[in-house]
């Protein structure tokens, strides 16, 4: 299979942790997981007619804008550079590979090789490879 290629427009998103309930001890997630997990699922549906088998090789680029308030030498100089601040590399992961699942593999276990890049840019967004490991 060759390697499919999609974009989410916006601010690249770190999956937060399970919450707990005081008064049962229960854990749940928090609801802006599940939001930024079916908003993902729904642009990747259209390019994934149906879920890979095997291993998969994943693939993450999240960009973030740029800051307006910064002066015009701190743009030039941070443009296209990492980005080191928050969010973590395997939180926007974790997000990736849960909101994939059943769209782009039957589970994330199949995901054999991740590798997840921050850059400061232009714009928000995350870029996404998804391709069969051989």
């Amino acid at each position: 299979m060759s390697r499919t290629a999609f974009t989410i427009f916006g601010k690249p998103y770190a999956k937060k942790r399970p919450r707990f309930s005081r008064k049962s001890g229960r854990a749940f997630n928090p609801s802006e997981n599940t939001v930024a997990e079916n908003s993902l699922g729904a642009v990747a549906a259209t390019h994934f007619p149906q879920p890979l088998t095997g291993p998969v090789r994943l693939e993450i680029i999240a960009v973030f804008g740029i800051p307006a308030s910064w002066a015009k030498a701190k743009k030039a100089a941070m443009a296209y550079r990492h980005h080191t601040q928050k969010p973590d590399c395997d939180n926007i992961g974790k997000w990736v590979c849960d909101g994939l699942n059943r769209i782009a593999w039957a589970d994330d276990c199949q995901v054999a090789e991740i590798t997840v890049r921050k850059s400061w840019g232009p714009n928000d967004q995350t870029t996404i490879f998804v391709e069969a490991a051989e």
